[in-house]
């Protein structure tokens, strides 16, 4: 299955969409695996037209590359599969939307864009700060993700937004953390941004937990659809080179209401970065 705006072949898209349903460190609610998929039934019930960033889907060559099917089951051998499936597609030169799968993903993209772009700052919106750097015995999981990534890109080059789950010591861990608000904070530093390529990871926890209750490390608060929109919309003078929305779980519930509004979500990040 691919969604019904997938409009091009890998050779003539401008934009590609892979999915990587990786769970395997879940520790509280597992199931993203499936959430790729999900999205993609999701997306029917979608139009292509934006009312917010008022551009249309048609205008961009968009190519579903379908799943990309891992071979290892454990964490370090998944990074290495991932690193270099992701590398290969660089080097066509073309902008990748990845839709997870956990929030651990997002590691192994940013070491394959951080070779490929010197000059990667990335931006997480997440209810959880994923500082820690080890969690349950495993140094590589959902929960140490932002630890291994600044150890990739530098904390100078780290910018976390909406978060609102953290232990004491994260602040001073990295001084361009935000609490609870995406729009604002994101506002005030945009400027520093502007000579950057960036890479932006959106775990959908960061949304009011009652607007997307299917996610797997549920936290009460977070934004509106509307802030994530418009905190978009700040960010379309950067040059995007990448992105991944990640911890949608759609066994909870009715996944296909929820689906319809991560599959909204992805037709504005696909604008986005043009």
């Amino acid at each position: 299955m691919s969604f019904y705006f997938a409009n091009a072949n890998l050779k003539e898209a401008n934009i590609l969409i892979l999915g990587i349903g990786y769970d395997k460190t879940s520790s509280f609610i597992s199931g993203s695996r499936f959430a790729p998929n999900l999205i993609r039934e999701g997306a029917e019930n979608i139009e292509t037209y934006s009312p917010y960033q008022r551009r249309d889907l048609t205008e961009i060559k968009i190519c579903d590359l379908g799943n990309f099917i891992f071979q290892k089951e454990k964490p370090e051998d998944f990074i290495k599969e991932v690193r270099q499936v992701i590398k290969d597609y660089l080097k066509d030169k073309k902008k990748i939307v990845i839709l997870g799968g956990e929030h651990t993903i997002t590691y192994p993209i940013v070491m394959a864009f951080q070779e490929y772009y010197k000059n990667l700052a990335v931006i997480i919106f997440d209810a959880h700060s994923d500082l820690r750097d080890d969690f349950m015995g495993e140094k590589i999981c959902h929960a140490t993700v932002a630890k291994r990534i600044l150890e990739v890109v530098g904390k100078e080059n780290l910018y976390q937004f909406g978060i609102r789950s953290l232990t004491k010591d994260c602040l001073k861990k990295n001084p361009n953390l935000f609490l609870f608000e995406v729009f604002k904070p994101l506002k005030k530093v945009i400027s520093s941004l502007k000579n950057k390529k960036i890479y932006l990871s959106l775990d959908l926890d960061v949304l009011d937990m009652s607007l997307l209750p299917v996610v797997q490390t549920p936290v009460p608060g977070g934004i509106s659809f509307l802030e994530l929109v418009t905190s978009f919309k700040l960010l379309k003078n950067l040059e995007i080179v990448g992105v991944d929305i990640v911890e949608f779980s759609p066994l909870l519930n009715n996944p296909l209401t929820y689906a319809s509004l991560c599959a909204e979500i992805l037709r504005e990040v696909l604008l986005l970065i043009k």
